[in-house]
């Protein structure tokens, strides 16, 4: 029997009132990611998305995309996971990140991307704000 581990979160994106665009970006994004993956996976169906346009189905300023899995012991390939996941962001027009890393071995983490831009326009990866628990735990 391995340890569970459970990563979770959202990503803020714009929406296409505000960034043209932005909503197809998203959905495209999103359906880029593969059904199966190689481990540690990020897949399509642990993802979801508030639909675009403000109302009662709808989002107010940002879409939120959320996502959550279970692994098993995913710890061990964390900086592979992030780079998957930081990929994924850099597809999308996103202001705000956030993932929460639960372990039975080495606690719990939160990691925070800030990609906002003050003219609402996708910044480069290497201008994103990073923050949060380690990168790795394999040392």
């Amino acid at each position: 029997m391995g340890h569970q581990t459970v990563v979770y979160g959202s990503i803020e994106v714009f929406q296409s009132s505000d960034v043209p665009g932005a909503d197809a970006r998203t959905d495209e994004a999103l359906m880029r990611l593969p059904e199966i993956d190689e481990w540690p996976f990020l897949t399509r169906s642990m993802f979801s998305v508030t639909p675009p346009g403000y109302g009662p189905h709808g989002s107010y300023l940002y879409r939120v995309i959320s996502f959550g899995a279970s692994y098993k012991a995913v710890e061990w390939e964390w900086a592979e996971w992030l780079l998957k996941f930081e990929r994924l962001l850099a597809s999308l027009d996103f202001t705000y990140a956030r993932v929460h890393l639960e372990t039975e071995l080495v606690g719990k983490h939160t990691y925070i991307w800030d990609g906002h831009s003050d003219d609402g326009k996708k910044i480069s990866p290497d201008h994103w704000q990073f923050s949060g628990g380690p990168r790795t735990f394999s040392d």
